[in-house]
């Protein structure tokens, strides 16, 4: 009987522990214990790429590396990317590229490029055509041509750098309350736009208690507000 070490991986985010042979290839371990086909064998050599994961964040070809060796370390591999952040629960960015730019036929490569094109972009958001076909000079396609490839890459860099930009948007009522935050003596009291419950301005029930109250000037605009800030500064 072939003796067998238990190792530890996270895969995908979720802890896994199996009993693998010494001499048992990472690839093998994926798809045969941990039951996740997506990676693909091809050359079993090296060559080719169709097996790349990521582990520990750096992508490897899973053929030339044993499963005991990477005991202990966050395996990712094509399966996982859709609950990434950036997937938004739905397809990560380079999967929606390689859908929309056509970057595969057979789709035999596929996996391993996708693996291949977000370690790229992990490191460099904005790689241009010459960066992006280095990272994938490890994986093999016999089919595309590479040029759609690329292009889905692209596709994905430019997706991600308009989501971080949605994401990075300011708030108005944030930047309202930063406002009032200001020391008296430099900004005088907190600006408000006038209308009720906006941009940090007063609430219906405010007046009483010292907010201020304005009431539409009789051409149906917003009252005055400049006499209100920072007195001589105005």
């Amino acid at each position: 009987m072939t003796e067998t070490r238990e190792i530890t991986l996270t895969v995908n985010g979720t802890e896994r522990t199996i009993d693998a042979e010494p001499r048992q290839l990472l690839v093998h371990a994926i798809r045969e214990d941990l039951d996740l086909t997506g990676t693909h064998i091809g050359c079993d050599t090296g060559n080719c790429g169709a097996c790349t994961v990521l582990v520990d964040g750096e992508p490897l070809k899973s053929c030339l590396m044993l499963a005991v060796q990477a005991d202990g370390s966050e395996v990712l591999t094509v399966e996982g990317m859709a609950e990434l952040p950036e997937s938004a629960g739905d397809l990560h960015p380079i999967q929606e590229g390689f859908h929309e730019e056509h970057g595969l036929q057979c789709g035999y490569c596929t996996p391993g490029m996708i693996v291949a094109g977000k370690a790229l972009l992990d490191e460099n958001p904005d790689p241009d055509e010459a960066e992006i076909r280095e990272a994938i000079s490890g994986n093999l396609c016999r089919c595309t041509g590479y040029q759609n490839i690329v292009r889905s890459i692209e596709y994905a860099a430019e997706e991600l750098e308009a989501r971080a930009a949605a994401d990075g948007g300011t708030d108005v009522a944030s930047a309202a309350d930063s406002t009032s935050d200001v020391g008296d003596d430099q900004a005088g009291p907190a600006f408000d736009c006038g209308v009720e419950n906006c941009c940090g301005g007063p609430s219906a029930e405010a007046g009483e208690d010292g907010g201020r109250v304005t009431e539409p000037a009789d051409d149906g605009g917003i009252a005055d507000q400049t006499a209100d800030i920072g007195g001589d500064q105005s």
